[in-house]
């Protein structure tokens, strides 16, 4: 499925994403980052899907800037659907992003205690990693407004 068909299926839509609101976006995925990481001391579980979290909104960030957004009920699977195409010769990392949501969609909705110490502490590594290889792809306007360290206005 190509970013067309993705559009036709109105899985996606085209958007203007003000480089701001990309760049608060990840801001929350690297605050999220840090919560996880507090988290791994009361709840993995939460520390994990904290941290899938932040998979996802740097995914979102990254739609944004290309000028995509999730139009689907299901907006995790569309937005690691859409990285898949966005990421052309990553299919090993895309395959983990849905592994990791229906992971994810099993800690929390359907079993407690699924999530290990070493899984949720590969998990925020993952996904700290990830979060920055987003934002090495983020174009510069956004780059800059994250250096700078600018809040959204």
């Amino acid at each position: 499925m190509t970013f067309d068909d993705l559009l036709r299926s109105r899985a996606i839509e085209k958007v203007t994403v003000a480089p701001e609101e990309a760049a608060e976006l990840i801001r929350l995925a690297r605050r999220d980052i840090a919560t996880a990481q507090t988290l791994t001391r009361t709840d993995l579980d939460w520390a994990f899907a904290i941290a899938y979290n932040a998979l996802l909104q740097s995914s979102v960030a990254y739609m944004a800037s290309l000028g995509y957004r999730s139009r689907s009920r299901d907006k995790h699977f569309v937005t690691f659907r859409f990285m898949r195409e966005a990421l052309p010769g990553e299919s090993e990392l895309t395959a983990r992003l849905q592994r990791l949501r229906k992971k994810r969609n099993s800690t929390v909705y359907e079993h407690a205690g699924l999530v290990g110490e070493s899984e949720a502490l590969e998990m925020i590594e993952f996904a700290g990693r990830y979060i920055e290889a987003i934002s090495d792809r983020l174009p510069p306007a956004i780059r800059e407004l994250l250096e700078s360290g600018e809040p959204r206005g």
